[in-house]
């Protein structure tokens, strides 16, 4: 069987095509999850120093009211 350049050529774009595409779409897919984790990671460190900031401002807090319990 004889290839013609065409067919060849034809060949190779399928063959080398899906690999390339899963890179890319591999790469766009740890690039969009990068940026997910420095936005969760910078979101982490404003709760935590509103949280900090929270425990400076606490009140201390009443004792908790004896609960008489009722039997029928």
């Amino acid at each position: 069987m004889v290839w013609d350049e065409t067919g060849l050529l034809l060949f190779l774009l399928w063959l080398l095509l899906p690999p390339l595409y899963a890179v890319a779409l591999g790469r766009a897919y740890v690039r969009r999850c990068s940026e997910m984790l420095h936005r969760t990671a910078t979101i982490r460190d404003e709760l935590l120093d509103l949280m900090e900031g929270l425990e400076g401002v606490r009140e201390p807090c009443a004792p908790p009211e004896v609960l008489i319990s009722v039997r029928r």
